[in-house]
């Protein structure tokens, strides 16, 4: 009896669908499509801008007072590429992504190399995550090193890489957060992603505020889990 042909062989992996290293190449691909785009280059320069900063900022304030504490200057870091870094790209994200890739030849080109529709839409909300998540996380463990080197004491140093890894946490929350979001936002509303990310975004958090507690909103559970890895880490809680 002559055994039938199978169409997708065991002993080749690689060229099922979906694979994990289509995916992961298409994820790369999608950051890098993400970093390109103006809100990319823009949430990118600004979290240079603002690592740089702190930065001089922790230079001039060790040669003023020696042994000291920058755990604030580090909080006021993250709270900064929280909007100003994260921000942008979150935008970038919203604005009809979907659309883009189309448009582009991207999805054609993903369907010839076996990633489904349905994948592509993971793929970009993964980007958009990892995105905003980096340009929060990486400069903000780079300054908590940077702080550690400046502390003067070996206990004080301790205290910065702690408070740095619990701002590198704050950092992966907002881009599962905002990243997550956006890309949703992008994937309902197309062309309008940006206005429904904002509306979801700015508008609770208002209404929070009004009522007294800022925390059942985006922002303010951010600022909240931040105060809260400050306490953890011993830091700030402001």
């Amino acid at each position: 009896m002559t055994r039938p042909h199978d169409p997708e062989p065991r002993d080749a992996p690689s060229k099922r669908p979906d694979d994990p290293a289509r995916r992961r190449a298409a994820v790369a691909l999608g950051c890098a499509r993400l970093r390109g785009a103006r809100g990319g280059r823009l949430g990118v320069a600004m979290a240079a801008l603002i690592s740089l900063g702190c930065g001089v900022t922790a230079l001039v304030l060790r040669l003023d007072d020696g042994t000291t504490s920058l755990e604030a200057l580090l909080g006021s870091a993250a709270r900064g590429l929280a909007w100003a870094a994260a921000g942008p790209i979150a935008l970038a994200a919203a604005h009809d992504r979907p659309g883009a890739d189309r448009r582009d030849g991207i999805e054609a080109l993903a369907a010839a190399r076996g990633i489904s529709r349905a994948s592509l839409h993971g793929v970009r909300s993964l980007a958009a995550m990892l995105e905003v998540a980096r340009v929060v996380a990486l400069p903000l463990a780079a300054l908590s090193a940077l702080a550690a080197l400046l502390s003067g004491s070996l206990l004080l140093g301790l205290q910065h890489l702690a408070y740095g890894a619990a701002l590198a946490l704050f950092g992966v929350v907002s881009g599962v957060t905002l990243g997550g979001l956006a890309a949703a936002s992008g994937r309902v509303a197309g062309a309008r992603g940006r206005a429904l990310f904002l509306v979801l975004t700015l508008v609770p958090w208002g209404l929070a505020d009004l009522a007294g507690d800022s925390r059942w909103s985006i922002p303010g559970a951010l600022g909240a889990f931040l105060s809260f890895a400050a306490r953890s880490a011993g830091g700030p809680a402001g």
